[in-house]
């Protein structure tokens, strides 16, 4: 696999919210390969929040991470797609996944159980080959550098 499935967190405040955002620690190689050049966002608007973290629910926080993981599994067949970065804030859940075929990408979408009926996301894709979407968060959230 191009990319290893080591993420780094970073966690603080937004807006007096909690926020927590994780990325491939080598999402480098990913961008540099110049084979991701479709940027899709899936947002999973949480029905459940808790008041004291601002975060899902509980309950909602198991199907998420349970999504995240087939989202890996699914997607990343054939390395035709890198699950590259995931924010949660203010009860919503996003990840940010670059893709060499959307095609490829909806169909590793549709292998994705629905058993438990289906997921409240929505999910939007756009041409990205310098990768702006994810860089413009991880700027972000650099320490920043002393004199």
């Amino acid at each position: 696999m191009l990319v290893s499935n080591r993420w780094v967190r970073a966690s603080g405040s937004l807006q007096d919210k909690p926020i927590s955002i994780q990325f491939r620690e080598d999402w480098q190689l990913a961008m540099n390969s110049e084979k991701y050049s479709i940027c899709v966002q899936i947002a999973w608007h949480a029905s459940s929040i808790d008041d004291s973290t601002g975060f899902p629910g509980i309950a909602e926080q198991a199907r998420i991470v349970e999504f995240t993981e087939l989202l890996q599994t699914r997607l990343e067949i054939g390395e035709s797609a890198i699950v590259a970065m995931m924010i949660t804030h203010d009860g919503i859940n996003q990840w940010i996944i670059y893709s060499s075929d959307l095609e490829k990408l909806q169909s590793g979408l549709d292998t994705i159980p629905t058993n438990n009926g289906l997921y409240p996301i929505e999910v939007v894709a756009d041409d990205d080959p310098e990768w702006n979407t994810f860089t413009q968060v991880y700027q972000r959230i650099q320490p920043e550098a002393t004199a």
